[in-house]
């Protein structure tokens, strides 16, 4: 059964000018387990975080605006529409749900894969969103009825990461195999396929120009590739498994890592780590800005730092 409710202040147990840190980061408590996903909305002006107790919380900058509490399971990818207006969520039982934030009402749920939902992702005219699980499919839904479009098979690995091209042309992939895959939006076949490092990938992002794709593997390993044809571009070695990747506007490379640091990687190497999470780092996301960048974590907390 879930259970949607709207609050100001009695789900509100940290705003952002209370809980400034030394570390420079700004944290938002109100999970009570690990953090997994976190979103920012296109306008920059809400984020949201979902968690392995079910809950999903809508934060406006200085304070939770909306939760939604569920026993549907934990709460794995969470992605705002275009317009910011609703959110998609995925969970481990491999529930889609589509929800409205602003108005506490659920617009659609459904049974939509036989394993987690780990990402989403909404096409740039917010009709549809791709959803990636770990049963080895990406799947279209239409926003408004609820209804799935298509199914993509490719790889038969657990899918781990996720990333959309800024036009929704293309879509890329990893999985537990190491494999990074693109996908051809228009068709919903699969396109190619390349295995960049050893060991598992963990994530993909691509840059804003659409460029260049990332991937992280559980070596620590950030490959960058020339999305069309899986060429190196180059290589990064980071301290410990990459667990979650985002690129700034600006074409700097955001990545979460298992021994708690956040590091930003520049060219062919790293030009600054962030520590302050007290547990491994789960999820990471830029403001549309570049400004601010937002983690999500293990130690049950969001937090958002200042980009220099």
């Amino acid at each position: 059964m879930n259970r949607t409710s709207l609050c100001l202040a009695s789900v509100l147990l940290a705003a952002f000018p209370a809980v400034a840190l030394a570390d420079g980061s700004v944290a938002l408590k109100a999970h009570k387990r690990d953090v997994d996903t976190v979103a920012v909305s296109p306008d920059g002006k809400q984020l949201a975080s979902g968690g392995d107790d079910g809950s999903v919380v809508v934060w406006d900058g200085s304070s939770a605006t909306a939760t939604r509490e569920s026993d549907a399971g934990p709460v794995d990818a969470v992605a705002f529409s275009p317009n910011g207006k609703l959110l998609a969520i995925g969970n481990q039982y491999g529930q889609v749900t589509l929800w409205d934030p602003a108005a506490g009402k659920e617009l659609f749920s459904a049974k939509g894969h036989e394993g987690r939902v780990v990402r989403i992702a909404f096409l740039p005219d917010g009709k549809t969103f791709y959803t990636g699980s770990w049963d080895q499919t990406i799947k279209l839904w239409d926003a408004a009825s609820g209804k799935e479009k298509a199914k993509l098979t490719g790889p038969k690995y657990q899918l781990f990461g996720m990333a959309l091209s800024a036009d929704g042309k293309q879509l890329y992939s990893c999985n537990s195999n190491g494999d990074v895959t693109s996908w051809n939006t228009k068709t919903n076949k699969v396109g190619t396929s390349y295995a960049p490092a050893k060991g598992q990938c963990h994530a993909v992002a691509l840059s804003m120009d659409g460029k260049t794709l990332a991937a992280g593997f559980d070596d620590g390993t950030v490959v960058f590739l020339e999305p069309a044809t899986g060429k190196e571009l180059r290589r990064v070695k980071l301290t410990d498994s990459v667990n979650a990747l985002a690129f700034a506007p600006d074409g700097k490379l955001a990545a979460g890592t298992q021994n708690e640091e956040l590091a930003m990687v520049e060219g062919a190497g790293v030009v600054s780590t962030m520590k302050g999470h007290g547990r491994p780092i789960t999820a990471v996301a830029f403001s549309p800005d570049g400004k601010r960048l937002v983690s999500g974590s293990m130690d049950m907390t969001v937090r958002v730092w200042t980009v220099k």
